[in-house]
């Protein structure tokens, strides 16, 4: 992903999470959408939704893990 598309997606994300009528099942579904778009780029800008998935629930075990390291 080049910077100018970085930056045009999360500007547009953003722009969404700044609406005045957004609820909360919209900001989920922003959130949900992003963190989709963001990891099937992450490899190799995967569809299959499995794959994406699965990097984010690494990803999330990765984070937990160095959380409780810092705890204990």
């Amino acid at each position: 992903m080049t910077e100018a598309t970085h930056n045009e997606v999360m500007n547009n994300v953003m722009k969404q999470l700044e609406r005045d009528d957004l609820d909360l099942a919209d900001g989920i579904s922003i959130w949900h959408s992003l963190g989709v778009f963001l990891f099937s780029k992450v490899e190799d800008d995967t569809k299959d939704l499995s794959k994406i998935y699965g990097g984010m629930k690494q990803y999330l075990s990765e984070i937990e893990a160095i959380k409780l390291n810092q705890k204990g």
